[in-house]
């Protein structure tokens, strides 16, 4: 696939909406009903295993930073796989993905809409709700095909409406609450059992899941080398601040008692009243239609960095990789995305998917944090051999020890550091975070169920079907 359609990818991403990107990539529906499952869990601790479990997902979130910086093509975990294990384990890779990330758009359209219909209920019953979703779909297409900066400015909006009524609760919420009774049960409180903690532990990492949205648009980034890690450390720390903000307001303010409606949307309730529980279900609204709009930008990329890379030949791999000229974006693999998701959203099938989901993507997590431990091996090989090149040619000319020097990679300085390969405590550090990351990944997979386990073989057996019987052969064709 030629690259000149790469080109035409313009650097619509900046700082700040590429922190939007991880916000609304993490921040859906999710915070809505997690608070009432981590207090039944955990109890008075609910709030405290954010900060512990957060930490621990800033691991994985690190690595995809380094990755990051590493290779700044449009695709993310797509391009990661490719440097790190070839075609056939990148065309696996996204399909799975590709799978994960389209049913999560079908499912939080229903979820959109299941809140949209406390206010209007007829957008979620009959042929009111199929029309809801044919149009919210048509809505997410035009936006997306329009131009990258449309849609950011989408986002900006989004966000902004998104935060604000939760700065209110969280603000008004503690300005109420008696925190001489709060502390005092709070240091009462008893720390659960390991077996507790661990199912707990479980439901904090899934709200985390999403925060890659930005890598897969690296591409279309201003100066990604720089943006996206700061971005993802920065945002993903202050949204495990913010769930821990949120789970003490609600645990100090409801208690363990399980609400009649959702849980923040019960909290609003009781610190505004019904105009607070009606500000927060259109905040809920708000926040899934942000997490929508995230994710169709992204995932089209996925796709269109797949044609790309020549993993989807021919006719249709050459549609899939084309650039809209005037808005300068993958038109037709956002159409493609759309009419997917908008699909399985109505006929409802994105529920057999959805049991994969989030496997699928931990999985990907994992193969992610195991290309960046070859890269990192690779580049201290490297700079080892460099370093015995140099001792043996001691004796030649400055010049000459220069010009060696300057051989080496900008991804072996970048790991190497200028204190050495071996010298640096920090590199060492670096080394270190990857297998941290890796058995947070391998923890978190071995708590999936059979099921999930069964529907991913499936994927990656009709991913494989796929590849070796149609993709492959032509792949072997156009680079040969």
């Amino acid at each position: 696939m030629s690259s000149k359609n790469k080109s035409l990818l313009t650097k619509g991403i900046g700082g700040i909406g590429a922190a939007l990107l991880v916000l609304n990539g993490l921040i859906g529906a999710g915070i809505f009903a997690l608070p009432a499952k981590m207090a039944a869990e955990l109890g008075a601790f609910s709030p405290y295993i954010f900060l512990i479990f957060g930490a621990l997902m800033l691991a994985i979130v690190w690595c995809f930073g380094q990755l990051a910086t590493l290779y700044q093509e449009t695709g993310g975990p797509v391009v990661y796989a490719q440097k790190g294990f070839g075609d056939a384990a990148a065309f696996q890779t996204g399909f799975i993905y590709y799978l994960a990330r389209a049913t999560a758009i079908a499912a939080n359209m229903h979820v959109l809409l299941l809140y949209a219909g406390y206010v209007w209920p007829e957008l979620n019953a009959g042929i009111g709700k199929s029309f809801a979703i044919i149009a919210l779909t048509a809505a997410l297409i035009v936006v997306n095909i329009v131009g990258l900066k449309a849609a950011m400015r989408s986002l900006d909006t989004i966000s902004v409406l998104k935060l604000l009524p939760f700065v209110a609760l969280i603000g008004v919420g503690y300005w109420q609450l008696d925190f001489s009774a709060a502390f005092t049960s709070t240091s009462t409180s008893v720390v659960p059992a390991f077996d507790t903690i661990s199912a707990g532990a479980l439901l904090t990492l899934y709200a985390f899941i999403g925060f890659e949205t930005v890598v897969v648009t690296s591409g279309e980034t201003s100066s990604p080398k720089k943006t996206i890690p700061r971005a993802l450390m920065l945002t993903v720390s202050g949204i495990a601040i913010f769930y821990f903000c949120v789970q003490w307001l609600y645990w100090h303010t409801v208690g363990p008692a399980k609400p009649d409606s959702a849980p923040l949307i019960a909290l609003a309730n009781m610190i505004f009243g019904e105009t607070g529980a009606l500000i927060m279900t259109l905040t809920a609204v708000v926040s899934v239609a942000g997490n929508l709009l995230a994710n169709m930008i992204s995932t089209s990329r996925l796709t269109f960095s797949m044609a790309q890379q020549s993993l989807i030949p021919g006719k249709l791999g050459q549609k899939l990789g084309e650039i809209h000229a005037p808005f300068a974006t993958p038109a037709v693999s956002i159409l493609i995305l759309g009419m997917f998701a908008g699909t399985m959203a109505l006929s409802g099938s994105f529920v057999w998917l959805a049991i994969s989901s989030v496997l699928a993507r931990l999985v990907v997590y994992a193969v992610c944090v195991v290309v960046l431990m070859k890269a990192q091996r690779a580049s201290l090989q490297r700079a080892f051999l460099q370093g015995t090149r140099l001792q043996e040619t001691s004796l030649q000319s400055a010049s000459s020890q220069s010009s060696m020097q300057q051989d080496n990679s900008e991804n072996d300085a970048y790991f190497n550091g200028s204190a050495g390969a071996f010298a640096s405590p920090v590199n060492l550090f670096r080394r270190l975070i990857p297998f941290v990351a890796l058995a947070v990944c391998a923890w978190s997979i071995a708590q999936s169920s059979t099921n999930a386990w069964l529907f991913l073989l499936g994927e990656l057996v009709v991913g494989a079907l796929l590849y070796f019987f149609y993709f492959a052969p032509s792949n072997k064709e156009s680079k040969g």
